[in-house]
């Protein structure tokens, strides 16, 4: 989809002052952002009638969006809306080592948000502007009127009231705004580290900066004096100008919960907030929506006890697998700054949300039974676990994963199984011939 489309769908945002009665509708969702877009775009497109609430406000922000979620959003026909600029090259000075190896997408939040929401109402969901509340199951517009739904999905991020509970011992903030600095610089982002904390900071083609400060939540100091000494701290032969007061996000992680209703599901940060350090909040956000979709699919197709012991599980499963992961992924990062190991900031944080291994250990290909999606639906199947993809995977594209390790197994060419699957299927070949190699050797 284009800008100019999600502009003319703009219109179609419904302004409600006051709601006394409305049709009925299969889905409610609470939260316009990715989690929230993405669900109501899966709902609707399957036929389901789905009302978006959002109050469509405008934050002015920039983000980081990841090589492999930029990929999926454009595959999956969603697309970015024009919201996304390069990847641009990204400087990681951490530990007392510099690395450039990576390339990072810079992203205009806002723009991706009205596009995703542009692109749910294309497919037939009815937006909202307004901000509502859930209780037993009961959604509430602050601006008056009361729905219920078959399905809910709370997508109002760290606004939920399931985050208030988070499991850590300190609290994060991240404060934010925009910058120029002179002489300008090249267009880039960077991430850095001061005693106080850690800064993301994207410079544009056109002068102006964006930064993300990373620090404790706690200080006598206000938003701007502590933006600013951090700016100075990464910036030092630069004059840096703010170009507006700073914004300030909540940051401390919260860790996931049991899912008790399967008809009321969290999906994004209202079920687990990830600290801005593992770069993958957005992905998180899209990755729930999709798990929460195969759960709701299932308990559609095949009603019963067993049906929700299965989707519990692997809702549980995936926050785990997807959250706890990169949970811990951000804990090793935190240890590797030893330059700053005795303040206050990286000590508090290098124990969360434990001493467990950010990846299990898998030396060599080996299948499992699990828990996978087929056809949209939850299902009992094999997963192949591998060094590459430890906690399991089902399918690699339309190809069983596991009867792919069997083939290569048994002796199958690569020009065999390159007939079979297609060209896609060479780099994963080589991939898991490699780790048989390995284990021969």
């Amino acid at each position: 989809m284009t800008v100019p489309f999600v502009a003319r769908l703009a219109g179609l945002v419904k302004q409600k002052t006051r709601v006394t009665m409305v049709d009925p509708c299969d889905m409610i969702v609470l939260g316009g952002g990715p989690a929230g877009a993405v669900s109501a775009w899966l709902a609707a497109r399957e036929g389901l009638r789905v009302r978006l609430i959002d109050p469509c406000r405008e934050s002015g922000r920039l983000e980081g969006l990841s090589p492999r979620l930029h990929h999926w959003l454009q595959q999956s026909g969603l697309g970015t809306g024009g919201s996304t600029l390069g990847p641009l090259p990204r400087r990681v000075d951490w530990g007392g080592e510099t690395s450039r190896a990576n390339g990072e997408y810079i992203l205009d939040r806002d723009r991706l948000d009205a596009h995703l929401r542009g692109a749910a109402q294309a497919e037939g969901a009815e937006l909202v502007q307004g901000t509502g509340h859930l209780h037993d199951g009961r959604v509430t517009l602050a601006e008056g009127g009361e729905w219920t739904a078959r399905w809910v999905i709370d997508a109002r991020g760290r606004r939920s009231h399931r985050a208030a509970r988070h499991g850590a011992e300190f609290s994060s903030l991240s404060i934010c705004g925009w910058y120029r600095t002179a002489p300008a610089r090249i267009a880039g982002c960077a991430v850095s580290t001061l005693p106080e904390g850690w800064i993301w900071r994207a410079d544009l083609a056109d002068g102006r900066g964006w930064a993300q400060f990373t620090c404790d939540a706690r200080s006598p100091l206000g938003l701007e004096e502590r933006l600013m000494a951090a700016l100075q701290y990464v910036l030092p032969e630069a004059e840096v100008t703010l170009l507006a007061p700073p914004m300030a996000r909540q940051a401390t992680p919260v860790l996931p919960t049991e899912i008790a209703d399967l008809t009321c599901l969290p999906v994004g940060d209202a079920l687990a907030a990830m600290d801005p350090l593992s770069g993958h909040g957005l992905f998180w956000a899209v990755s729930s929506a999709l798990a929460a979709a195969a759960a709701r699919r299932t308990l559609t197709a095949r009603p019963g006890a067993t049906s929700e012991t299965l989707c519990r599980r692997y809702l549980q499963e995936r926050a785990a697998a997807t959250y706890l992961r990169n949970a811990r992924i951000g804990r090793d990062f935190i240890r590797l700054e030893a330059h700053h190991a005795a303040q206050p900031f990286w000590a508090a944080r290098a124990a969360f949300p434990d001493e467990r291994l950010a990846h299990e250990v898998v030396s060599a290909p080996e299948i499992r039974p699990g828990l996978g999606v087929r056809g949209g639906l939850v299902e009992e199947m094999e997963m192949l676990h591998t060094p590459d993809h430890p906690e399991g995977v089902g399918w690699f594209g339309s190809v069983p994963a596991a009867a792919l390790w069997r083939r290569i197994a048994e002796g199958a060419s690569r020009e065999a199984l390159l007939a079979e699957h297609g060209p896609g299927i060479g780099r994963i070949y080589d991939g898991l011939c490699a780790h048989r190699a390995g284990v021969a050797a």
